[in-house]
């Protein structure tokens, strides 16, 4: 895999974005290059011409291809060192991926960003709790900590999807105006190459972030991933505290931020915020970038926030919208949700909201039964003329799960 003609033009979107684009070769795809991109508004004069992004944004690639990864452009000493450690950390969580070779001409260029600290912020649960942590002044030295908010489109939200991206983007605006730090929103393809064949989830998020720290390089020397699971509860994971620092290079330090809190416990944070309340966006199904108010996602923080007493508040989910015998019906199948839906008993248990306990226990216990039910019918994928029907029965199996 090489990585080649890394320029700034003329976003072809629109007149007042710059574009940083490269093109990007495979071993296994010889036929020919593919773009990729990430547009920034023109007034933003701060985009790196560096390695630095497109080896954030291509090491998990190239584990997952088995590929080396070539840079033409020069990368940070310090980036160079890392990636390495990561590639031995991302293949001893997942051995189905393979070691690979990494080389760019070594650039010791320092920043230029001048302390400033950018933040990433999609209007979810932990980016509140980041932006309002740090903004405020709580646990920092510095009520100024935070000199800009970034929001992407492209990876929660579809580029194809304007209308989402619209109303998300005017919600999280008037939340940075509100906070009194400016709002930088890009876009990018990368979730539309082949880069979507890393794990997202798994492996490749705060690799996708950490590049677009690395594109803005210029404008903040300090950027912070909002934290997602925690040191209760270590696991492999795409975004991780052990990971996220190693994408630090010799101009930009990466910070993953929150760790030491549980969701629930930031949940129960921003339930004092009243801007967080108004402007709360934590679904990724819905098609007009609002909550859904009936996906998993959105019901593990309706059962928070009713815990808690606040759901009413927040205006961006129905409270009728709630029901607990749904919520019984919470698909929980993965070792994360799991856990996930533990924090949120603990928390109810607290409150004294024991319907809100039944229901959990009810989830955790159904979806048990529900994954063993699944194994069963996905170990049927090696039989002759039954494969072609497990997605349907899949598909009719979770039917009236909550997903």
């Amino acid at each position: 895999m090489r990585v080649r003609a890394v320029e700034i033009a003329d976003s072809p979107r629109a007149r007042d974005l710059v574009r940083l684009r490269a093109e990007v070769t495979y071993d296994s795809n010889p036929s020919g290059p593919e773009e990729y991109w990430l547009d920034v508004p023109a007034e933003f004069n701060a985009i790196s011409v560096t390695g630095d992004p497109w080896l954030a944004w291509l090491a998990p690639l190239a584990v997952t291809l088995g590929e080396s990864l070539e840079l033409e452009v020069p990368a940070s000493a310090q980036l160079l060192a890392n990636a390495h450690e990561l590639v031995r950390i991302w293949t001893a969580w997942y051995p189905q991926l393979s070691p690979c070779r990494i080389t760019a001409p070594v650039s010791h260029e320092s920043g230029d960003a001048g302390g400033r600290t950018g933040a990433f912020f999609s209007g979810g649960v932990d980016s509140f709790f980041t932006a309002l942590r740090h903004v405020t002044g709580e646990d920092t030295s510095d009520r100024r900590t935070i000199h800009g908010l970034i929001f992407v489109w492209g990876f929660d939200i579809e580029i194809s999807n304007a209308h989402a991206w619209s109303t998300a983007l005017q919600s999280n605006q008037t939340v940075a105006r509100e906070l009194g730090v400016p709002l930088l929103p890009v876009v990018t393809n990368l979730r539309q190459t082949r880069f979507a064949s890393a794990d997202w989830t798994l492996l490749s998020h705060g690799a996708g972030l950490a590049g677009v720290a690395h594109a803005l390089g210029h404008a903040f020397s300090t950027v912070l991933i909002p934290s997602s699971a925690g040191y209760r509860h270590m696991r492999p994971w795409g975004s991780h505290p052990i990971t996220d620092p190693l994408f630090t290079s010799d101009r930009v330090r990466i910070v993953h931020d929150g760790p030491g809190w549980t969701r629930v416990e930031k949940t129960e944070y921003i339930a004092a915020s009243a801007l967080a309340l108004r402007h709360l966006r934590v679904c990724y199904r819905s098609a007009d970038g609002t909550n859904c108010g009936a996906c998993k996602r959105c019901y593990r923080t309706m059962l928070a926030l009713s815990a808690l007493g606040a759901l009413d508040r927040c205006t961006t989910f129905h409270s009728r919208a709630l029901d607990l015998e749904r919520a019984g019906r919470v698909y929980c199948h993965t070792e994360a949700d799991v856990q996930q839906f533990a924090f949120v008993r603990a928390l109810a248990e607290r409150q004294g909201r024991h319907d809100i306990v039944r229901a959990v226990d009810k989830s955790v216990k159904r979806s048990s039964r529900m994954s063993r039910l699944l194994s069963r019918v996905r170990r049927l994928r090696d039989a002759p003329l039954l494969w072609r029907w497990i997605p349907s029965w899949e598909r009719r199996l979770l039917r009236e799960w909550v997903v």
